[in-house]
C-alpha cells in the first residue's frame, strides 16, 4: 500500500488549517501551507502561501477568530482599497474561523499607532485627516460600523506624494446598531458606548476624534 505523502508544518502554526474557500473565484479551494508567525507579539496570526487554479503562489496572513467577524464589512473596504484584500476563509468544527487575507509588509506598511510614535513631519497633516475621514465616509455609504477605530487597527503607507490607510480586525463590525459591544473588553479606553450596547455610526466618528484631533494639533 502507497503511504499517503507527509506534510510537514512549520513550529508554532496550525495544523487543521490545510484549505480554505477563496471568495474570488467563488467557492474556488486554494490551499495553505504555513511559514512562520509575523513578529508582532500577536498569537492568532500567522503567515501562510497560498495556491489555487488562479493564484499560482501567494504570501498571505491569516487570523484566527474564535467569535464573530464581518466579512462583508471587510470586503467592502477592501473592494474601495481601504482593507487589506480578503481572499478566503476556512471553517473548522470547534476551532476558531481562519480568515486569510493580503499581508501588508512591514517597514513599508506600519500601525498608525506606530507611526505616531516616530517621525511624522513628513505627511502633510490635512492629507492625513482626510484619508482618515475617507475611512468614516466609505463605512458610511452601506451604513457600516467598525467599533474599534483606535490607531492600532489603521495601517498606514507613505511617501512622497500620497498617505495610503487600511483598516484592519473587523472582529466586532457589521450594521450600525445591530452589532454590540463585548461585553468584556479593555477598560482603560474611554469607549464611546457601553459594553454590550449597540455600536452605532457616530461612535467611530467619535473614536477617531478622540485621537485624531490630539495627533494633529
Amino acid at each position: 500500500m502507497t503511504e499517503p505523502p507527509k506534510i510537514s508544518f512549520a513550529p508554532s502554526t496550525p495544523r487543521i488549517y490545510t484549505s480554505c474557500t477563496l471568495l474570488e473565484p467563488a467557492g474556488e479551494e486554494g490551499t495553505l501551507t504555513f511559514v512562520s508567525r509575523p513578529n508582532d507579539g500577536y498569537q492568532r496570526l500567522f503567515l501562510a502561501t497560498l495556491k489555487s487554479p488562479s493564484i499560482p503562489g501567494l504570501q498571505v496572513l491569516v487570523k484566527l477568530v474564535p467569535r464573530s467577524y464581518s466579512r462583508d464589512v471587510h470586503k467592502h473596504m477592501a473592494d474601495n482599497r481601504l482593507a487589506p484584500k480578503l481572499y478566503g476563509y476556512a471553517e473548522a468544527d470547534g476551532a476558531p474561523t481562519a480568515y486569510v487575507m493580503e499581508y501588508l509588509d512591514p517597514p513599508t506598511w506600519q500601525t498608525l499607532y506606530q507611526f505616531f510614535e516616530s517621525d511624522t513631519a513628513a505627511v502633510d497633516p490635512t492629507q492625513l485627516q482626510e484619508a482618515v475621514e475617507g475611512i468614516l465616509k466609505m463605512l458610511d455609504t452601506k451604513d457600516y460600523v467598525h467599533g474599534d477605530l483606535r490607531t492600532n487597527n489603521i495601517m498606514i503607507r507613505t511617501n512622497e506624494k500620497c498617505v495610503d490607510l487600511k483598516v484592519i480586525d473587523f472582529d466586532w463590525a457589521g450594521k450600525a446598531g445591530e452589532v454590540c459591544y463585548p461585553a468584556e473588553r479593555n477598560t482603560d479606553i474611554q469607549w464611546p458606548g457601553e459594553a454590550g450596547a449597540p455600536i452605532l455610526k457616530e461612535h467611530d466618528s467619535e473614536m477617531v476624534d478622540s485621537w485624531l484631533r490630539q495627533r494633529l494639533r
